[in-house]
């Protein structure tokens, strides 16, 4: 997996799902970092949120407002383990494909 995202994404907080933040973290990241405008980002499993220490594995479709997509591979791992307390969760995902 190639972008590396730790959340805190803007206008999401403690009643937005998880799975929701990874949308929109990886709908803002690749638009802006990648330059390639999504129309729409989504995952499943509708992971509400992850225990201290854990990782969920979720599968991501994005449409790109060109029409075209791909299928991700992600997670969203909770970084609060051992003596870490309040720490974002960590989002990750497979790059898009070059064009």
């Amino acid at each position: 997996m190639a972008a590396v995202v730790v959340g805190a994404a803007a206008g999401c907080g403690p009643n937005t799902d998880a799975y929701a933040e990874l949308q929109d973290a990886m709908k803002s990241h690749i638009t802006n970092t990648d330059h390639r405008p999504v129309a729409s980002v989504a995952c499943t499993p509708h992971v509400h949120d992850t225990m201290r220490g854990d990782t969920a594995h979720l599968r991501c479709l994005v449409v790109f407002k060109d029409g075209t997509s791909y299928t991700a591979n992600a997670e969203i791992q909770n970084q609060n383990s051992g003596g870490r307390h309040n720490m974002p969760d960590l989002y990750s995902w497979d790059s898009p494909p070059q064009k």
